[in-house]
């Protein structure tokens, strides 16, 4: 309960647009977001400072609970193991013009072998995009995803853009970049549609 959802998939490459990637040994930016850090969604603090789930819950956390709504001393064993008490470190800063898109601070960066990178930022209950990319082959491909009504999910195609990495975070397992995608505008519409922030996140692999 609480963990960060994810909702993206690789299984297939929509874009063919190459976006171009800059090194640099030491890239300048403001990257103090970095240090802030959230608990999972539903999960905060309760009257008594104890971390805790404080939406929808669900019976067997509200049976660990008494009527204040404090956890019960002989189940905070078993509570935290079902509610995540992890202080998660922000690893995205970004803005979006994309529709159904909300501030995000997370964004997984995972290693598959020598050569791929993948990364998507993760979704909460509110928010309807993510944003996922590929780099392979020191070349990268990105798109987003766009909820639908129903279980049905858009993908928006990104028509332009640039991101910089830092080579010298890149080498300690560090992704440190700066980056600004363009996508493909919808039927009949005008609005220009970007992504654009910065990237402070530790590779998984």
């Amino acid at each position: 309960m609480g963990a960060l959802a994810i909702n993206f998939s690789f299984q297939e490459k929509p874009s063919d647009v190459v976006i171009p990637i800059s090194w640099f040994n030491n890239l300048k930016g403001n990257f103090s977001f970095a240090q802030e850090w959230s608990f999972a969604e539903n999960v905060g603090l309760n009257d008594a400072q104890q971390i805790a789930c404080i939406n929808n819950c669900g019976k067997q956390i509200e049976a660990m609970t008494d009527r204040n709504g404090l956890i019960k001393s002989d189940s905070l064993d078993a509570y935290y193991k079902i509610v995540d008490s992890t202080r998660h470190y922000h690893t995205i800063q970004s803005r979006c013009t994309i529709d159904g898109w909300k501030p995000t601070n997370f964004i997984k960066i995972r290693k598959y072998g020598d050569f791929a990178i993948e990364g998507h930022t993760t979704t909460d209950s509110t928010s309807k995009c993510s944003l996922c990319f590929r780099i392979s082959n020191n070349q990268l491909t990105a798109w987003a995803y766009q909820k639908q009504e129903g279980r049905s999910t858009k993908i928006i195609r990104v028509n332009g853009g640039k991101i910089f990495l830092d080579e010298l975070a890149f080498s300690k397992g560090i992704f440190k970049a700066t980056f600004s995608f363009t996508f493909d505008k919808e039927v009949n519409s005008f609005k220009a549609l970007f992504w654009s922030g910065k990237i402070y996140a530790r590779i998984e692999s």
